[in-house]
C-alpha cells in the first residue's frame, strides 16, 4: 500500500486508521519472514548435520513451496510500475540435490597417528603342507586396526593375521 505524503487525508480517525492497517501489515510481514528465516536456518543446519539427520526431498519441497507463495503474494501486491527480479523467481532448494555416493564400513583412523604393527602368524608346523611337505606361501593377510589409549597420546595398533 504507497501513500503520498503530499496529500494525506486531513480527518484524524482515517489517519488512524491508516496508521493501525499498516502496523498489521508489518506485523504480518514480519511473523512471515520470521518464518522463513526459521526454515532457512533449519534447511542450513541440516546441510550440516549427520547424514541420517539430513532433510529429505518432500521437506524440501515443502521449503520450496513456502517460497513461492511468498513470492505470489509479494509479486501480486506490488504495483505493476515496480520492475521484478529475476532472481526472484527461482526457488532456492528445489532445484537436483547433489547426493554423494554412501562408502560402507568404518572410515579409516587417520593417517598422523602414532602406528605399531602386531603381526600374528602362523605356527611354523602349520606353514607346511601336509601332502607335500613344501612351505607354504602367504596369499593375503587381513588387517584391523583399533585405539590404543596411552595418557597425553594416542596410539593405533594394527593387528594383521596371515592367511
Amino acid at each position: 500500500m504507497a501513500f503520498d505524503p503530499n496529500h494525506l487525508p486531513e480527518d484524524p480517525q482515517l489517519l488512524r486508521q491508516m496508521v493501525l492497517d499498516l502496523m498489521s501489515q508489518l506485523d504480518r510481514e514480519f511473523t512471515e519472514r520470521s518464518k522463513i528465516e526459521t526454515l532457512l536456518r533449519e534447511l542450513l543446519d541440516a546441510k550440516r548435520n549427520r547424514k541420517s539427520e539430513q532433510l529429505s526431498e518432500d521437506q524440501l519441497a515443502l521449503f520450496a513451496a513456502a517460497w513461492q507463495a511468498r513470492q505470489a503474494t509479494a509479486s501480486a501486491s506490488e504495483s505493476s510500475d515496480n520492475p521484478t527480479d529475476e532472481d526472484d523467481d527461482a526457488t532456492p532448494g528445489a532445484g537436483s540435490v547433489d547426493r554423494k555416493k554412501k562408502m560402507g564400513g568404518r572410515q579409516p583412523l587417520p593417517r598422523h597417528l602414532k602406528r605399531e604393527r602386531v603381526v600374528h602368524d602362523l605356527a611354523e608346523k602349520e606353514k607346511h603342507c601336509d601332502r607335500c611337505r613344501q612351505d607354504l606361501r602367504p596369499i593375503g593377510e587381513e588387517s584391523s586396526e583399533r585405539y590404543e589409549y596411552v595418557p597425553a597420546q594416542l596410539n593405533v595398533i594394527e593387528d594383521v593375521c596371515s592367511k
